[in-house]
C-alpha cells in the first residue's frame, strides 16, 4: 500500500484524506470515520443541517435584565456535546483535505456544513456538469467492450467500476446498473457469476485471440507488399519516360 493509499483510508484517529477524482469514495470512508465517533450523530447533524443555533441566558446587571449569549465554555449537558461536534465537524474536514484543496475553498469562519457543501459542489460540480457525468458513463456502458489485449479480469474490473458510477451518480440509475448486471436467458445470473464461468474458458479465448491477430498481421503484410510493389513499378515507369524525353 502506497502512502497516499494509507492517506485515503485514514485510520481510527485520522480522517481518510480527499484527493481530486476520488471524492465519492473519500465521503464514504469519511461518513464511516465520523459515525464510528462518539459523537458520530451529532457531527453529521452538524454537516447536514448546520451549527446549533446560539443558547441564550438572562443575566441581571444591576436592576437591568439583559440577554446574554453562552461562550464555548459556559456551555454544559447536550449543549455543550453539539457545541463539540460542530467543532470537529470542522476540524475533521480540515484534516480530510490536501493544501492544494484547502486552498480553494473559503474556510475562514465558514461552518462545517459550509465547507461540506463547498466541496462537494467542487468536487462534482454543478447539476449541468452532473448532468454530462451520468451522460457520459450511460454512454460508456452502451460502447462498453472488451479492448484488444485485455485479459478477462481486467474487463471485468473496468466494467463492475462502471456500475459503480452509474449507481453512485444518481439513485434513479440503479434501475440500469440492474439490467447491466444480470444475462437475459432462460435464467437470471449476476454479472459475477458469469465472469467466474467466463475465466474458467479464458485460455482459450486467448488462442483464439492471438490467431486472430496473426492472421490480421499477415493480411497487413501482405497488403504492404503489394503497395511497395506498385510503389517500385510506379517509379520505373516514371523513370522509363524520363529516359524517353
Amino acid at each position: 500500500m502506497t502512502s497516499r493509499e494509507a492517506l485515503a483510508i485514514g485510520t481510527e484517529s485520522k480522517p481518510p484524506v480527499l484527493f481530486r477524482g476520488e471524492y465519492e469514495q473519500w465521503k464514504d470512508r469519511f461518513m464511516d470515520f465520523i459515525e464510528r465517533h462518539d459523537l458520530g450523530v451529532l457531527i453529521r447533524k452538524s454537516l447536514e443541517e448546520g451549527t446549533m443555533a446560539p443558547v441564550w441566558e438572562t443575566r441581571t446587571e444591576g436592576t437591568v435584565e439583559i440577554p446574554v449569549q453562552l461562550k464555548f465554555d459556559e456551555l454544559d449537558g447536550e449543549d455543550l456535546k453539539r457545541a463539540k461536534a460542530d467543532r470537529l465537524a470542522k476540524s475533521f474536514i480540515l484534516q480530510g483535505i490536501t493544501n492544494e484543496i484547502y486552498v480553494k475553498i473559503d474556510s475562514y469562519k465558514a461552518t462545517g456544513k459550509q465547507m461540506w457543501d463547498q466541496l462537494e459542489k467542487m468536487m462534482l460540480g454543478s447539476k449541468v456538469g452532473t448532468q454530462l457525468k451520468i451522460s457520459n458513463c450511460l454512454n460508456n456502458y452502451e460502447e462498453f467492450k472488451g479492448r484488444v489485449g485485455e485479459s478477462l479480469a481486467k474487463t471485468y474490473d473496468r466494467f463492475v467500476t462502471l456500475l459503480n458510477e452509474l449507481s453512485k451518480n444518481k439513485p434513479e440509475w440503479k434501475r440500469f446498473t440492474r439490467k447491466m448486471k444480470q444475462i437475459k436467458d432462460l435464467n437470471d445470473i449476476s454479472l459475477h457469476e458469469v465472469y467466474e464461468t467466463l475465466k474458467q474458458n479464458e485460455e482459450e479465448v486467448d488462442e483464439i485471440m492471438d490467431e486472430k491477430r496473426q492472421g490480421e498481421k499477415t493480411v497487413a503484410n501482405s497488403v504492404a507488399l503489394v503497395v511497395k510493389k506498385k510503389k517500385k513499378m510506379m517509379i520505373m515507369s516514371e523513370s522509363d519516360e524520363v529516359e524517353n524525353e
